[in-house]
């Protein structure tokens, strides 16, 4: 089953509950009846749930394997300010000033859980931001921050519910976020499987860039 079709039974699921829930409240008698009022409210309440939880994973795409999902290109513009080169898929490039000695992307990763998962909803993911990092820790903490949404924002944010409340059939993955030294000329991929992000070098420039971070990381 692919991923649309998916978020379509998964939205249909969450009408039709809603609406069976809704049916016990066109007859007067069922009205006062509590069993029965109590029931709907949570048929409603459960439709409401699943249509919305649908209409969210509309702003993720569907994630099945290890795949490249962006690509990073990176030019020096003066000390320690760079200009960033972000390509995604199916979205337009993106280019940005960071300041900083290391890029960093971080996302959004959703699992379904219980019976959501019988539906074949894959993971998914959405790129969260774009930023600059400083390798000292004193610029870190008080030089110039240089951050850039990259996700679109949604007013029934399943993730940061997730994270606050504890969603039920809903896992947000927390902490998901991978970063490379800056150097003029690099370019990486960034890959992305059910297990989280990674930066892998494309070019001679971001090889070397990595060569040159390793030995000052360890």
């Amino acid at each position: 089953m692919s991923q649309d079709i998916a978020l379509i039974a998964l939205a249909a699921i969450g009408g039709v509950l809603a609406l069976f829930g809704l049916a016990f409240f066109v007859r007067p008698r069922w009205f006062f009846s509590w069993l029965k009022g109590t029931f709907a409210l949570f048929l409603i309440g459960a439709g409401a749930y699943v249509g919305l939880l649908a209409l969210d994973l509309r702003h993720y795409q569907s994630l099945d394997s290890m795949q490249t999902i962006a690509t990073v290109g990176v030019s020096k513009t003066g000390p320690q300010a760079w200009r960033v080169r972000l390509e995604r898929n199916e979205q337009p490039p993106m280019e940005v000033v960071i300041r900083g000695d290391q890029w960093q992307v971080d996302a959004r990763i959703i699992r379904m859980a219980g019976p959501l998962t019988w539906l074949g909803v894959r993971p998914a993911y959405r790129l969260d931001r774009l930023s600059g990092r400083y390798v000292s820790l004193e610029q870190e903490r008080s030089g110039q921050r240089t951050v850039y949404p990259l996700g679109e924002d949604s007013w029934f944010d399943s993730w940061l519910l997730d994270q606050t409340y504890g969603l039920p059939f809903v896992e947000a993955v927390y902490g998901n976020a991978t970063f490379m030294p800056l150097k003029d000329g690099a370019i990486f991929d960034v890959r992305l499987s059910s297990t989280g992000l990674v930066a892998l070098p494309a070019n001679a420039q971001a090889r070397e860039a990595m060569e040159q971070w390793f030995p000052q990381a360890g």
